[in-house]
Parts: C-alpha cells; sequence; structure tokens
C-alpha cells in the first residue's frame, strides 16, 4: 500500500457509508441517554443509511478501463 500514489476511499459514497455506520454504533448510547427522542434518532439514522445506498459511486478516482493509472483499472472478469 506505501507505493500508491494517490489514496482511494475518500469519494462522497465511501464518506456517506462511514457516517452511516457511526450514527448506527452511536444510536443505542443516544436512545439510553435521551429516551424522549427515540423517534427522531432512529428516523436520523435510517436517513443516513438510505443517503448511503442511494448516493452514485461519483468520485475522481472511480475505475475506469482507459485510466492511465494501473490501481485505477476495474477488475477483470472472472468467467
Amino acid at each position: 500500500m506505501a507505493d500508491k500514489k494517490y489514496h482511494q476511499g475518500h469519494d462522497i459514497k465511501s464518506l456517506l457509508i462511514n457516517l452511516a455506520t457511526i450514527i448506527c454504533f452511536i444510536l443505542p448510547v443516544a436512545i439510553y441517554i435521551d429516551r424522549e427522542n427515540t423517534q427522531n434518532f432512529c428516523m436520523a439514522a435510517a436517513g443516513g443509511i438510505a443517503l448511503a445506498i442511494l448516493a452514485p459511486p461519483v468520485g475522481l478516482y472511480r475505475p475506469h478501463p482507459y485510466s492511465d493509472w494501473e490501481g485505477n483499472k476495474p477488475w477483470p472478469r472472472r468467467e
């Protein structure tokens, strides 16, 4: 990994997935601390998950077959 010239994984979809995961881990603690807002916390978690799922995979380093970078080419298909 040290020989890569750029770092992958910081596109919008990856960041949204990470944020939704953090919200899901914090959800039980937030509900335990403030039970009056349980429905609001659950709606925020569901909204974060929906946003992470529906976000398109965009970014500068998305794999494409005509890339000059060897690490940016898509995986070959196994048949």
